[in-house]
């Protein structure tokens, strides 16, 4: 009994002798395979974020950088008639922030800064929106109303010619806008699309022993009209010479007339007379008082005393 003990102790020393050599030389390769393996150097600073580190690897050797983070400062944008913008900004140019948010500028627009500015700290802009439109406008011409004379007509009566009708003029203008409020105007075409045709009214003149008579062709304005008594001359009633206060020879188509009402050299048209020259005075002929001069007595007194109308006419323009 006593041997198989001591036979069961030997062997028990036995293994344990086993054991403690394998672990030792397990031990031995693990330390020989580490000491085999290359050093790896880091060179590192503050920490920072994975998007400031970079990495290079070459062989079996890495190195790793870090940089501190990039500054950022407010840009505040007007664009236009909307309300302000603040965005986050890097030092740049302001056009590319303005592109980097889908912002652009047309060849008109402008901004304060310039675009080319290159941006360094907080800052403010502002974009005035420029636009531009052609504005046409179509103006009529008022059409004048003329007299003229005929020895067609009845001396004294007016007889209607032609109507009239408006003309057209076309303007074009160039309109320019800021931020879609109007801030200018100016004309830059202008032309007659219809030319006006004036209305005609016609007045019948005797020619024959007429001392005033109107030019060919000539166009008037009636003016002013006074509704005046009218009474008849010759020229040498009394104590006449024939001549008037003006130096014209007295007759038809040369009336006497207060100064003071109508100007001396007035060209009149009187109806049931026709066309005169105011050419003389007289000593009862004050204030709203014409006298018809004649060639004959017969005449003159056929006038008696009657009310007229004494349209003064001007030179009118074709």
């Amino acid at each position: 009994m006593q041997d198989n003990r001591a036979s069961l102790k030997n062997i028990d020393r036995f293994t344990c002798a086993v054991l403690g050599i394998a672990v030792c030389v397990a031990g031995a390769t693990i330390v020989a395979r580490a000491d085999q393996q290359p050093q790896a150097k880091s060179v590192l600073s503050t920490p920072a974020s994975p998007s400031s580190v970079s990495t290079t690897t070459a062989g079996n050797s890495a190195s790793s950088v870090v940089s501190g983070p990039e500054t950022t400062f407010p840009v505040t944008i007007t664009d236009g008639s909307a309300a302000p913008v603040t965005l986050s900004a890097v030092p740049e140019r302001l056009l590319d922030l303005l592109n980097a948010n889908h912002i652009y500028l047309n060849n008109d627009d402008r901004s304060t800064p310039a675009p080319s500015t290159k941006l360094s700290g907080p800052t403010k802009v502002t974009i005035s929106r420029i636009s531009f439109k052609t504005e046409t406008i179509q103006t009529p011409i008022p059409y004048k109303v003329v007299f003229t004379m005929s020895s067609n007509v009845p001396a004294g009566h007016v007889q209607n010619g032609s109507y009239g009708a408006n003309g057209l003029k076309e303007s074009v203008y160039k309109v320019g806008f800021v931020n879609g409020k109007q801030s200018s105007r100016w004309l830059v075409s202008e032309k007659i699309v219809r030319n006006p045709v004036n209305e005609e009214h016609i007045g019948g003149i005797r020619l024959r022993e007429a001392m005033a008579l109107p030019s060919r062709g000539g166009l008037f304005q009636r003016d002013r009209c006074f509704n005046m008594v009218a009474t008849g001359y010759s020229p040498y009633e009394g104590s006449g010479c024939g001549r008037c206060a003006t130096g014209m020879r007295a007759g038809y188509g040369v009336v006497a007339v207060d100064p003071r009402v109508i100007r001396l050299g007035t060209r009149l048209y009187i109806e049931g007379y026709g066309y005169a020259i105011a050419g003389d005075t007289g000593g009862a002929i004050k204030g709203m008082r014409v006298d018809l001069g004649h060639s004959t007595y017969r005449e003159a007194e056929s006038v008696g005393r009657r009310r007229v109308n004494v349209w003064v006419l001007n030179t009118a323009q074709r």
